[in-house]
């Protein structure tokens, strides 16, 4: 057996054996053996249970709190459903009367309410818009057949059916929303990757600058053109290139600036906020009114939830609002800049000091 190599110092005076040729495994029943065994497997059992559990319980506990909803039609009788809807759901909803149906519909236009219900001596008309989330038009279509059941019994009638109107429908080949639910996680997903490569493969920052600003934009078309032909969004495809776009240097600039000043534990922490934290808080499948406590206004804060309501409005609602949106993924971007000039500068000063 060849004996190990010994490296000698320049003096030539003491033989130095490398640390990777002195090193031998532990033994089996040693606490040398074991105790990384154990650490890691705690470690791991931690992490996975964390991770369900940040994305089953926003899940599992979700329920409608003060949903933002229209009703129209004479006082008396709107103040008696509104008693019995908050009696049956206390705190459920949010009510604002509208003067007519056509003022619901214009707000619902503008994402202030998600629906209405319009009662009229013709009977009960459910406005709802499964674009802005199939679970509340659910919500609102079976509320309003209890109000019709209700007033069925109070004048002795067998049959009464609410004429349900979708304002805001999802398109045919997504009626369910599911598509956009399944595309939160390659949006999150081209930052995350985006900034592992330039920080895996590139040495210069202002490469990396460079390829994660390019790679937002090109990734970006790509995915808006899939989405558009696959029928998930059917807006303004510029606009939907732009957002995704935006939202995509967000993640990524802000995951390489927390790499330029804290290495490989500002990338983790990054992906914790932004995938593990951010993503099942997004309002993707859900509401944010369905959310427990502020998660669901936290995850319009983050990129992918902002990214998400901004894609919404400009494919299903583009009289609606976006500057929120806008200014929050713009916001990202903008902090990862900083944060990478940060590091860039820093980096600058120790390479200073050891000179």
């Amino acid at each position: 057996m060849a004996s190990p190599k010994k490296l000698t110092t320049e003096s030539g005076s003491q033989p130095v054996t490398t640390p990777a040729e002195s090193a031998s495994p532990p033994a089996f029943r040693s606490m040398g053996f074991w105790k990384p065994v154990i650490l890691f497997t705690i470690m791991e059992t931690v992490i996975v249970s964390l991770i369900l559990v940040i994305f089953a319980w926003p899940l599992v506990n979700a329920k409608p709190v003060a949903l933002p909803v229209g009703i129209v039609g004479p006082t008396s009788v709107t103040a008696a459903v509104e008693e019995a809807v908050n009696g049956q759901a206390p705190g459920a909803f949010i009510w604002t009367e509208f003067e007519t149906a056509d003022a619901a519909v214009s707000a619902i236009a503008q994402r202030e309410v998600y629906g209405a219900f319009v009662l009229s001596d013709a009977g009960l008309d459910v406005i709802t818009a499964s674009a802005a989330n199939a679970a509340v038009a659910q919500v609102l279509t079976q509320v309003g057949q209890q109000i019709a059941d209700a007033t069925a019994r109070s004048y002795g009638l067998t049959v009464l059916s609410p004429r349900v109107t979708d304002v805001a429908p999802l398109p045919a080949s997504d009626s369910r929303g599911a598509g956009l639910s399944a595309a939160a996680l390659p949006l999150v997903i081209a930052g995350i990757v985006a900034a592992l490569l330039a920080t895996i493969r590139m040495r210069f920052y202002r490469q990396r600058a460079v390829f994660v600003a390019k790679v937002s934009f090109v990734a970006g078309a790509a995915i808006a053109g899939i989405l558009q032909g696959l029928g998930i969004l059917v807006g303004n495809w510029w606009l939907e290139w732009l957002a995704i776009s935006v939202g995509i240097a967000a993640v990524g600039f802000v995951l390489v600036g927390l790499q330029s000043l804290f290495k490989f534990p500002g990338i983790i922490v990054g992906i914790l906020l932004f995938f593990i934290i951010g993503n099942p808080i997004s309002a993707t499948a859900l509401p944010v009114e369905f959310y427990p406590g502020p998660l669901g206004n936290f995850g319009q804060l983050l990129p992918l939830g902002s990214e998400i309501s901004l894609l919404r409005r400009i494919s299903f609602f583009p009289d609606a609002p976006q500057t929120t949106q806008w200014i929050t993924l713009v916001a990202w971007t903008a902090v990862g800049a900083v944060l990478l000039l940060a590091g860039v500068t820093l980096q600058k000063k120790r390479s200073r000091a050891h000179t």
